[in-house]
């Protein structure tokens, strides 16, 4: 199945229900949502609906360093994805984040933390990182790798697949129409091994446009 999305609600959640199969959660990068809010989606979701949800940035951004704050966060946002029957769970890290041996035992202990059955999928999306230093480093074969099809080849491991498309020049940029045509035709292709769900989440300015261009391609 593909789960077309964009990385937090561009359009009243309303409209976006009928718009999306998913969504990521993305204030979560900061805070976690307001029971309000929680409720709200949990009740008006359609069935078959699917989240993900941004781990905390502090926890990449402090190179997942074990620490009490830390661990607190790690167990709110877990929390959360119980609550929203999340299917994917993605964490990132800047740049700076290199491979290192502390930062391949960071990235262990991290997922040590996590449930293995049951929970949601563990996706990292780390830009100093190849997949296969992921998986190394990880230790679980059910550990996701998000990559953006444009730039990268898939590496199949876990339950699903998690392409991330952050704009072709950084946050505040736009998908052309032969970008889309090219994301279109990767999606096509995986159909054929039709194994595993995809998401596809847009995390640019334009993502309501480009996924509804995707879409359209898609038929």
């Amino acid at each position: 199945m593909l789960l077309v999305a964009c990385s937090g609600f561009p359009v009243p959640v309303s409209r976006y229900w009928g718009a999306f199969s998913a969504v990521e959660i993305s204030d979560t990068e900061i805070a976690m949502p307001g029971r309000g809010s929680i409720r709200r989606w949990t009740r008006e979701a359609p069935e078959g609906f699917a989240f993900s949800v941004m781990a905390p940035k502090q926890l990449g951004e402090t190179s997942f360093n074990k620490s009490a704050e830390a661990d607190e966060s790690l167990d709110a946002v877990l929390g959360l994805c119980t609550e929203l029957k999340a299917r994917a769970i993605v964490f990132g890290a800047p740049a700076t984040f290199k491979v290192t041996k502390p930062n391949r035992e960071a990235l262990k202990r991290l997922v040590s933390r996590a449930p293995k059955k049951g929970g949601p999928a563990l996706v990292f999306d780390l830009p100093a990182w190849k997949p296969a230093q992921v998986l190394e480093a990880t230790e679980r074969g059910d550990v996701v790798v998000a990559y953006d099809p444009l730039l990268t080849e898939p590496v199949e491991s876990g339950a699903l697949r998690y392409i991330r498309l952050a704009g072709p020049a950084g946050h505040r940029s736009r998908y052309d129409e032969p970008s889309i045509d090219q994301l279109a035709d990767h999606i096509k292709g995986l159909g054929q091994q039709a194994t595993r769900d995809t998401f596809c989440v847009f995390c640019n300015i334009d993502m309501q446009t480009n996924a509804n261009q995707l879409l359209g391609r898609l038929g």
